[in-house]
């Protein structure tokens, strides 16, 4: 009997000792599967079913699959394609997901992506007003649970700042789209998407850029087709899944890119850094189907500028890495990165990497986030 109770006792106190040790190294472990990542996808293209595309749903995803993506947005006119009902390949890997979207096509040509919704997503359709269209967008993909994007804002010049920031609830535009026609550079009349993006934020808008292909034409390569790997973001999150993709977007916690990738990149109040991944960016652009922005001439090589309101230039490096203690007084900074290469036609072409902005003067409750940690992309 006393054995007995011995025995009992010191099983108790074992079990007293090893409770805590199995809680913490469940929470060591946790913590581990938690640390965050970089994904790299695409939230803009396009399939047979819009009616001026050329290839299957199944077909899409397959190409974002086999050139390394980790997620994509079928994001077709006002019309939702179920995830669940995409032939994916038969060896698809595990860290490859679509995300359940739609590109809502309303009056005046203002398209937004509704991005992570549960299904079909009406529009009102008899709006006139572009600002309260583009509300509107951002209101339905709301309540369907979703985020908007606002799509090709310099397509035939629909969408311009004035219209823009009376919004509410709309983080993010698209700052570089892939399509040949829509007016990315802007022109001696109308803005770049850059400086429309520096409007808004020295305006005090909180908006971040998206990079997106846009993709039509998967048949055929050519600069006068909508082609994809023209336009991508990098986005940082402790899973990849759609909701965590599309919070973290929502957050700024991404990077967006038309052909320069990154090694690190992080910013807070404090500083902002990056580094250029020289192998990956040659890399992506070893091929003759990538295309540049044209530019008569320039020097070639790396150049980090870190931008603030207005668009002017804080401060400017002629090297693959650039750090800049934030200044205060600036309402703002982000950085921008251009890789300048000779054309094989002559003159010179230009990639890009843009980071997202940094916000000093109060407009958001901005804390050290993922994105602040410096991990490599």
């Amino acid at each position: 009997m006393v054995k007995h109770q011995i025995q009992t006792i010191a099983c108790c106190k074992m079990k007293n000792i090893l409770l805590p040790i199995i809680i913490i190294t469940s929470l060591l472990f946790q913590g581990c599967s938690l640390a965050p990542k970089w994904y790299r996808g695409n939230t803009h293209a396009h399939t047979v079913i819009c009616g001026h595309a050329d290839s299957s749903p199944e077909v899409v995803a397959s190409w974002y699959h086999d050139h390394g993506y980790n997620f994509l947005i079928l994001s077709e006119h006002n019309h939702f394609i179920d995830p669940d009902s995409v032939g994916m390949p038969p060896e698809k890997r595990q860290d490859y997901i679509l995300i359940p979207g739609e590109e809502i096509s309303g009056p005046q040509i203002v398209h937004t992506t509704a991005m992570n919704i549960g299904g079909l997503v009406t529009s009102n359709k008899k709006l006139e007003k572009k600002s309260e269209i583009l509300q509107n967008h951002v209101d339905v993909t709301l309540a369907a649970g979703g985020n908007t994007i606002l799509n090709h804002p310099n397509y035939v010049y629909t969408v311009s700042a004035d219209d823009i920031l009376p919004v509410k609830r709309l983080y993010l535009f698209e700052l570089f789209n892939g399509h040949p026609y829509v007016n990315n550079a802007g022109d001696d009349e109308h803005p770049s998407t850059e400086t429309l993006w520096d409007d808004l934020l020295t305006k005090g808008m909180i908006i971040y850029g998206v990079s997106s292909d846009d993709a039509h034409h998967f048949s055929e390569i050519d600069t006068q087709y909508s082609n994809p790997g023209r336009g991508w973001v990098m986005v940082k999150t402790t899973k990849l899944s759609p909701g965590k993709i599309s919070k973290a977007m929502q957050q700024g916690l991404f990077y967006a890119s038309n052909g320069v990738m990154l090694k690190r990149y992080s910013r807070s109040k404090r500083r902002y850094l990056i580094e250029v991944d020289l192998d990956k960016t040659l890399k992506e652009l070893d091929s003759p189907d990538i295309h540049g922005k044209r530019i008569s001439t320039g020097e070639p090589g790396f150049f980090i500028e870190f931008i603030g309101p207005g668009g002017e230039i804080l401060s400017v490096s002629k090297s693959p890495k650039a750090s800049y203690a934030v200044n205060h007084s600036a309402a703002y900074v982000r950085g921008k990165i251009t890789f300048r290469r000779k054309h094989q036609d002559g003159g010179m072409e230009e990639f890009y990497a843009w980071g997202q902005p940094v916000f000093t003067d109060g407009r958001t409750k901005y804390e050290e986030t993922l994105a602040d940690r410096g991990d490599e992309p």
